[in-house]
């Protein structure tokens, strides 16, 4: 018999919008576990080290940064920036983001569920969720080992492939091919040298390389983890030319080229780069970083034109301040940008569902479109979301008005200022 355990606030994904989720709704002093397939916290911030926030901050060509949300937003930021020693970056279109150093990002992650004493369970996976009369009554897991069964109150599905709602079959916002995939690496002991002459040296090498036959074409996808470089290594990013699908050994076949073009790239770097010449491939980042899925639906889609048009809301959960960015496969990357100095809102209803009552995500799987969720999908935002979604999942749990818990969202974060 499977043991159980009793009624919690369960969290599907311990990424930066799960760990937000856990954080908010564990301030509320409810019962809450935390469900991670890893072996660590992080999500894509840290499996497949992304290397930096995006989203934090104002979309603005002024010098200094200024959050878009604060609240337990800026606290995470702030204090990731001291553990990392960094500070953030911006550039002449009016982007600004925040480089961070993986391991203090996991750390990051622990402490703060350790702090709110939420329970986490890590290399753990969804198998099955019981439903009657539209409201999640308990889910399965697995540690490989054994299956336990969680009674629950709330669900908060941040596992950025609404796996969820594929279990419990509701419809999906699909896509026939999703944004293109991209690997990190990272090499170290190279000669010392800028980032922005590091950039134009390798597209320089580069073009000559795949002129002379040495690398394939696609071999042009590659640039400099920006706020990488420290003590003689740095991280770049490859673009990998396998259209994403998900569909049969698809996630499987792009692993094995990212894998074989990181290692190519390095072996090209040491060879035809002299600031590489006495350098290495230290490691190959742990995942490959897809950048968007599935998604659940809600009462509310998020549309393009509501990012373009820098849509505000009364029930808003989040400002978003990142431009809309799509990677293809026929090109790096098409930027759609709205006015600067402006930004536009999430409503709660893109964050819960439309079909089970105590259902609710966060991250890359809110209810969006494939336009707007190319500019919702960045960790600045996602942290927003999950904190929002740990609010809602917790008003839902309490009996609370929803626009009582929305006000409470506002304040904290800060929205209206």
């Amino acid at each position: 018999m499977q043991p159980k355990l009793n009624k919690h606030i369960v969290i599907i994904g311990g990424g930066s919008a799960g760990v937000a989720a856990a954080v908010s709704a564990a301030q509320s002093g409810l019962n809450v576990i935390l469900i991670e397939r890893s072996s660590y916290l992080g999500g894509k911030a840290t499996a497949a080290e992304v290397g930096t926030i995006c989203g934090l901050y104002a979309f603005s060509k002024n010098e200094t940064t200024q959050y878009v949300a604060e609240g337990f937003v800026k606290e995470f930021a702030e204090e990731l920036k001291t553990r990392s020693h960094t500070q953030p970056l911006h550039n002449s279109i009016g982007m600004h983001y925040l480089p961070y150093n993986i391991e203090a990002y996991k750390a990051l992650c622990d402490s703060l569920l350790i702090k709110y004493k939420v329970a986490v369970h890590l290399n753990t996976s969804l198998t099955t969720i019981d439903v009657k009369n539209n409201t999640i009554q308990s889910i399965t897991v697995t540690n490989g080992l054994n299956l336990f069964t969680i009674e629950c109150e709330s669900v908060i599905d941040c596992s950025g492939d609404g796996v969820v709602s594929q279990l419990t079959h509701l419809p999906l916002i699909k896509s026939d091919t999703y944004q293109a995939a991209a690997q990190v690496f990272t090499m170290q002991n190279m000669d010392s040298i800028s980032e922005a002459l590091l950039g134009m040296v390798l597209i320089k090498e580069i073009k000559k390389g795949i002129d002379s036959g040495l690398l394939e074409s696609y071999y042009d996808r590659v640039s400099v983890v920006q706020g990488s470089i420290k003590n003689n290594e740095v991280s770049f990013k490859i673009g990998i030319p396998i259209e994403v699908t998900y569909i049969g050994s698809n996630s499987e076949d792009i692993k094995a080229k990212a894998q074989l073009m990181a290692k190519t790239l390095a072996a090209f770097f040491i060879e035809y780069i002299p600031v590489f010449k006495n350098a290495m491939l230290h490691h190959i980042a742990p995942e490959v970083g897809f950048r968007v899925g599935t998604r659940a639906i809600g009462h509310y889609i998020l549309a393009e034109e509501d990012v373009l048009n820098c849509k505000k809301y009364n029930n808003a959960i989040a400002n978003g301040a990142w431009p809309i960015e799509e990677w293809g496969q026929d090109k790096r990357v098409h930027m759609r940008y709205f006015e600067e100095n402006n930004y536009y809102q999430i409503p709660a209803d893109c964050l819960i569902s439309k079909t089970l009552s105590n259902l609710f995500f966060a991250g890359r799987i809110i209810s969006a479109t494939d336009a707007a969720i190319a500019s919702a999908r960045v960790m600045g935002i996602c942290l927003q979301t999950g904190y929002a979604a740990g609010k809602l999942a917790v008003g839902h749990c309490l009996k609370t008005p929803v626009n009582q818990t929305i006000t409470l969202i506002q304040k904290e974060l800060k929205l209206n200022h």
